[in-house]
This record gives structure tokens, sequence and C-alpha cells, in this order.
């Protein structure tokens, strides 16, 4: 079958760019994705087991980042590059969207940390937003490694996509509402919380991008 050698050229660049950081990040830090998992997979003790194992601030951590937003900025050009009923007008700009999303969140958590003073209680949510980003970033990899070379499948590949984030999402806010509630945050804050930094980002995606429909 034909297909579109300039679009397979330009992500067979930015995954081949991805897999560089995923081997430098592993050569930076042994067994780092074996933490990785296991970071998000802990209900307790995530902070402290983060920081004796990946701290966020070494070069390992970062470079799962830049991976995040890679993987996930891949995705997102195939799904707009294969949906002909979205009409932007550069399909370059759909990368910035993940990394968009994971900057708003963890704006959202300094700020509400700020105007609170309950600094401690945020440790955990911002830590797990990003392990969970980082998790993605590792699976969005290698599905859009699939979907680059796997012709025809395009529809499967989206809602799979959508699936797994979705699931890394719902069991995220799950750990996270857990681990607050423990250190007596109210339920109106959760609420207040899940309303403006997991619910309000997607919705203005959502809106933005059927603005774009036929």
């Amino acid at each position: 079958m034909l297909r579109f050698h300039s679009l397979e050229w330009m992500m067979g660049y930015v995954l081949f760019l991805a897999f560089i950081t995923l081997a430098i990040a592993r050569f930076a830090r042994a067994g780092i994705y074996q933490s990785l998992v296991v970071a998000n997979g802990k209900f307790q003790g995530v902070v402290s087991f983060v920081r004796e194992t990946m701290p966020l601030g070494k070069p390992s951590s970062l470079l799962l980042l830049l991976n995040y937003a890679l993987s996930a900025g891949a995705i997102c050009y195939l799904y707009v590059q294969g949906n002909h009923k979205i009409q932007l007008s550069n399909n370059v700009l759909v990368f910035i969207l993940p990394i968009s999303l994971l900057i708003w969140n963890l704006a959202c958590f300094q700020l509400t940390r700020w105007l609170t003073g309950t600094s401690g209680v945020f440790d955990e949510p911002i830590t797990l937003k990003i392990i969970g980003s980082q998790f993605l970033g590792l699976i969005y990899f290698f599905c859009a490694v699939l979907w680059l070379f796997i012709s025809g499948q395009e529809t499967m590949f989206a809602q799979l996509v959508l699936i797994l984030f979705f699931a890394e999402s719902a069991f995220r806010v799950v750990k996270s509402i857990n681990l607050v509630l423990k250190r007596g945050v109210s339920w109106y804050y959760i609420i207040l919380y899940f309303c403006t930094l997991e619910i309000l980002p997607l919705l203005m995606v959502y809106f933005a991008l059927t603005r774009n429909f036929n």
C-alpha cells in the first residue's frame, strides 16, 4: 500500500529521538524503568520511594518527561493527521498539547499550594502526576511505533490510547484522593481539585478541537 512518506520520515525522526531519550535515561540511572513501574503501583510512601530511586530533578527523570512530550505529541499528530474531520492551521502544533496539559496541572498545584499554605499536602499528588506522565510516555512510545508501521488500524490505536489515558488518570486520582484524605483534607477541596485540574483542562481541549470539525 502507498504510504505518506513525509509523515513516515517526520514521525521516524521524532520516535528515534524518543528512543535515544529513553536509552540515555536508562544509561543515566540503572533500573529506572523498574522503579517507574513500582512507583506507579504504590499507594503509600510514593514520595520517599521516588526520592530514593528516581529523584524527579535528576537527568534521568527529566529525560522521561521529554520522552512523554515526544511520544504523546507523536500520538496526537498521528491522530490528527489521520482524521480528516479535524482541520488545523499546522498539525505540528498538537505536539505542545500533552506538555501544556502537564504544565497546567503542575502550575495549578503550585498555585493552590501557595494560596493555601499547605505545601506538604500536595507533595504526593504532584509526584503521582509526574511519574504517571513518565509511565504514559513509555507506553505511548510503543503505541506510536506500532501505529506508524501498522496501517489501517488507526481507530484501534486511538481507542487504545484513550483507554490507557483514562485508566491511568482514574488510578492516579483514586490514589491522590486516598492520600490527601488521610491528611485531613475536606471533600469540598477534593471535588474542587477534581473539577479544575482534571476535568476543566480536558474540556478546554475538547472544545478547542471540536471547533475545527467540519
